[in-house]
């Protein structure tokens, strides 16, 4: 007996005390919700405005739970509505749907009999903002399908994590927590379940406010039952589901659906063209921003989805069955379309600039490309030449000439020769015909013919702001030769084909130094460091060429060897290079000739300064001539800086590099003052060193006879600093003056080294030199081409703006390939602001596109016209007010009719044909009731379903209410 009492006490020592699974699950669905503050943060239950669900940003967040094994994921999704934008249509048209009076009174109606006004799931359930909310491409990818089909503003998901399917007795217990928790916390926002597969999109879910309780379900088939096909049979399946019977008529909202995916005659597709084929179809005219070819070979309208609506029709004033029906899309006054965009493909000016952008870090040299015809015997070339000049055998080119023979003739107006010695010389072995090769030239140096029709033209602050991209002026000689350097990469001939054009502009730079010929397409003035350093280094030869025109004294070639032999032979023992300038060492006369011994006669005078006198002398104090500025680029500034550097501030050589010009000045200013001293240089070089006294003045007549006199004065403290640059220099400096000092700048040497710097550079190196001056240029045709839509593309002037920046910062970064960082590499950022053109390009194509289709006769547009066009480029859907009778309605039908004349094979003129729509692809039908109802319990809960009609899929949406206080 007593093993059976224990064995009886045993059986009841369970512990009822502890959780379930499921208490555990419902527990921490509670905890959930209390965080999110469900419960107390009640929305605003009024109605939301048109479109608000598709044009407002939505808001996620997310928790983990895990039940029976199986880990599952709890989302709120609430919609971000802005209260002082409340009225906004869409960010961009902000125009709204029109809805008649009748219809428009009758949800008014509807709102004030509804009963629990304060749940916004039931408000938003019953409005009619929410019918079809998906309006633009954005919603499309981004909202939540319940949030489309029952138009709810905010609403909790428990799905499964991984895309794992939940059963119907997992389904079933996961909707009884839900009911516990919603009961607990006491929250009226609509909570769903996931059930079946996850691409299937059904769910169950519930919503409670009070004493009414609304059951969401969801139906998903692949073919639609014969009985649901038409409203007819929609609309006994809806009385069926509704539990009691209301006093007013339910409302029915139809919109109906067709698609035009083929355009025949109204396609846009363009054929990639490109200037310099040897193509016969492909000849384009050759202008200086039409080198890059522009556009897509695909339409990038994609589809055109035209919708039919009927808004809040009563229930029992329609007919819709297999014999008739009443929803005839040519009588509904309120259409509407949009039109579907294929993805940015890869268009012309992409993929020209992208596979130039790939070579980069090509390490390719010009002479791998070209192989022996890139170098030849300079013996053979000197012998050639005409002139004797042995400074000049010190820059004979190591690339052969094409044109040498071409653009000499050129330039003496002998065009016909010109070509005629062109086929008789030995051009490099490359991808490029004579021909081709020839008009590339041409472009790029129209001065060697005669009356071109692509001469530059001088910048203007229109389309040059050198503050901002560090390129170019538009339409230069770098922007042409950037442009063609990627058509050729890209289309001519690849790596060889740059290599050869390069070679030749190389040679064209070598050929114009030797025969002192300016350089066309280049800014004036000195090495711009706000411009790119190809752009510098051509300034850099321009320059030389200048100075060798004053040198020889702008004589023509062949006097000028005269004259520079003449310079040779001057009893001078040093082998250096002098710079000549002419002496003006006569007086003026406005003072008595003084004599001087021959060793102290004053040289190189310009003028008096001001009727200054020297200190300690009577003479007057005069202006040198001295040598010029010696310009430098980029590349040599930071080299100098480099230098200087690693000399640190103690080294002499350092302090002689940096006062290279100011003995220059010196020597120049005591050759012309032979008294000159210290005081006089400052007084006339840097005048804020040199501090007057004081003198006070007694009367007029002692002004004028002061005047004369040599003013009283002292250096500044930086310059009686012992040991001080100033005074070390002017004790070494010689009375030289400039035509006899060594030249502070070596036109021939530093052309040489420009020279050297073209030539020697490897295809890597081209790119770099002169991808910044392409995507100028591609911004710049992106710029012009669009110009004309400015008013209708979405955000023209931030886009353009956005490039500039970019580009504008990008062309001041160091080119670094090999290193990453956070930021990436040059190559990505450069890739990126691609993608940024591209887009503007695909812009612009689609601006082309679109007008042919709906405005193929109209040659200027209005406003309301932009206005549309701007819509439908934002991708909104944009409202017809005449229906089927408008003049754009009519354009859309004709559309159609091309289509139905194509597939049938119709020969006849489209006015012919009967201008009919096809059957609709879609079929939507929106049901509501709400009010009260005809029983005793007064009024009841909303009543909801859509129907989505498709040829592979029938879905109902579902969403009715029952009083769970009485039922």
């Amino acid at each position: 007996m007593a093993e059976e009492v224990n064995t009886d006490t045993d059986s009841f020592n369970q512990d009822f005390t502890t959780a379930t699974r499921w208490e555990v699950f419902c527990a921490r669905l509670e905890e959930i919700i209390h965080d999110w503050k469900l419960p107390y943060k009640k929305q605003s239950a009024g109605k939301l405005p048109l479109n608000a669900l598709s044009v407002n940003d939505w808001e996620t967040k997310e928790e983990l739970v895990t039940y029976d094994g199986m880990e599952l994921k709890v989302t709120l999704y609430t919609v971000k509505l802005a209260s002082d934008k409340q009225d906004d249509l869409s960010p961009e048209s902000g125009r709204r749907m029109s809805v008649d009076v009748a219809e428009r009174a009758i949800i008014e109606k509807s709102s004030l009999l509804s009963i629990n006004s304060e749940c916004p799931a039931f408000v938003d359930l019953m409005s009619l903002e929410n019918n079809w909310c998906t309006l633009d491409e954005k919603s499309n990818l981004n909202i939540h399908p319940l949030a489309r089909w029952y138009g709810l503003r905010q609403f909790v998901v428990i799905s499964t994590v991984g895309g794992a399917t939940i059963n119907e007795n997992q389904r079933r217990i996961l909707l009884s927590s839900i009911h516990l928790a919603i009961g607990e916390t006491n929250i009226s926002v609509p909570v769903f379940v996931q059930a079946l597969k996850f691409q299937q999109h059904v769910y169950s879910g519930v919503c409670e406010q009070e004493n009414t309780r609304v059951t969401f379900d969801i139906v998903h088939l692949a073919q639609t039952h014969p009985s649901c096909k038409y409203l007819s049979g929609i609309l006994d399946m809806f009385k069926e589901k509704v539990p009691y019977e209301y006093k007013i008529p339910g409302t029915v909202s139809v919109r109906f659906t067709y698609n035009l995916k083929k355009f025949p005659e109204s396609a846009f597709v363009l054929k990639r063209k490109f200037p310099f084929s040897d193509r016969q179809d492909d000849v384009v005219e050759i202008r200086s921003n039409t080198i890059l070819p522009f556009g897509v070979s695909v339409d990038p309208v994609r589809e055109l989805v035209l919708y039919c609506k009927w808004l809040e029709v009563a229930e029992n004033v329609v007919m819709d069955s297999r014999n008739y029906s009443d929803f005839d899309p040519m009588l509904s006054q309120t259409w509407s379309f949009r039109l579907h965009y294929e993805a940015v493909p890869n268009s012309f000016m992409r993929e020209c600039l992208f596979e130039f952008l790939q070579q980069c870090d090509s390490t390719r040299t010009l002479a791998d490309l070209i192989g022996a015809e890139y170098a030849y015997s300079a013996t053979s070339e000197i012998a050639s030449r005409d002139d004797s000049n042995p400074l000049e055998r010190l820059t004979v080119s190591k690339i052969s000439k094409l044109t040498t023979s071409v653009l000499s003739a050129a330039l003496s107006g002998e065009s016909s020769q010109a070509k005629k010695s062109m086929k008789k010389g030995k051009p490099l072995e490359g991808p490029l015909k004579d021909e081709q090769l020839m008009a590339m030239l041409y472009f790029l140096f129209p001065d060697a013919q005669d009356n071109s029709a692509n001469s530059y033209k001088m910048p203007t602050t229109d389309n040059f702001d050198p503050l901002r991209i560090k390129s170019a002026f538009d339409d230069s000689l770098v922007h042409r030769l950037s442009t063609m350097l990627a058509l050729c990469g890209t289309y001519l001939g690849g790596l060889r084909a740059i290599a050869q054009l390069w070679i030749e502009f190389a040679q064209e730079m070598r050929y114009r130094i030797e025969r002192s010929i300016f350089i066309s397409g280049i800014a004036e003035g000195f090495p711009d460091p706000r411009t790119c350093l190809l752009h510098q280094k051509l300034q850099m030869l321009n320059i030389c060429i200048n100075r060798r025109r004053i040198r020889e004294g702008n004589l023509s070639h062949a006097m000028a060897n005269s004259n520079q032999r003449n310079m040779d032979s001057r009893s001078d023992e040093s082998d250096d290079e002098f710079f000549d300038c002419d002496a003006a060492n006569e007086d003026d006369g406005s003072e008595p000739a003084k004599e001087y011994l021959p060793w102290n006669k004053p040289e190189g005078r310009l003028s008096k300064l001001n009727d200054m006198k020297l200190i300690d002398s009577d003479e007057y104090l005069y202006v040198p001539i001295t040598q010029e500025p010696v310009p430098k680029t980029e590349d040599q500034l930071e080299d100098d800086a480099e230098i200087l550097l690693k000399l640190g501030p103690e080294s002499e050589l350092r302090t002689q590099i940096m006062s290279a010009s100011l003995l220059s000045d010196m020597e120049s200013f005591k050759a012309a003052n032979p008294n000159g001293k210290l005081e006089d240089f400052i007084r006339w070089y840097s005048p804020r060193d040199w501090i007057e006294d004081d003198i006070t003045k007694t009367d007029d007549s002692s002004s004028s006879e002061d005047n004369n006199q040599p003013r009283k004065g002292r250096l500044s403290s930086r310059m009686l600093i012992p040991g001080n640059t100033w005074q070390t220099v002017w004790n070494t400096a010689k009375p030289v003056p400039a035509r006899r000092q060594r030249r502070l700048f070596d036109d021939t040497r530093e052309a040489e080294k420009v020279l050297h710097f073209l030539e020697t550079r490897n295809i890597g190196q081209i790119v770099q030199l002169t991808i910044v001056p392409l995507y100028h240029a591609s911004i710049l045709r992106v710029k012009e081409e669009s110009a004309k839509f400015s008013s209708i593309i979405p955000n023209f002037e931030q886009s353009m703006e956005k490039l500039l920046t970019m580009c504008c910062r990008l062309s001041r970064e160091a080119w670094v390939v090999h290193t990453t960082s956070a930021k990436g590499n040059s190559r990505q950022k450069w890739e990126n602001m691609l993608t940024e053109i591209t887009n503007m390009e695909y812009m612009v194509v689609k601006c082309y596109s679109v007008i042919r289709k709906l405005y193929p006769n109209a040659e200027n547009l209005g406003a309301d016209e932009n206005n549309i066009l701007k819509t439908l480029l934002s991708g909104h859907e944009v409202q017809l007010d005449e229906g089927a009778f408008g003049m754009l309605s009519q354009q859309i039908l004709r559309l159609f009719t091309e289509v139905k004349r194509t597939q049938s094979e119709q020969t006849q003129d489209l006015d012919n044909i009967p201008i009919t729509l096809p059957d609709p692809v879609e079929k939507e039908f929106t049901l509501r009731v709400c009010g009260q109802t005809t029983h005793a319990i007064g009024t009841g809960g909303p009543q909801f379903m859509r129907v989505i009609l498709k040829p592979e899929e029938f879905r109902v949406c579902g969403a009715f209410s029952h009083d769970i206080k009485f039922f």
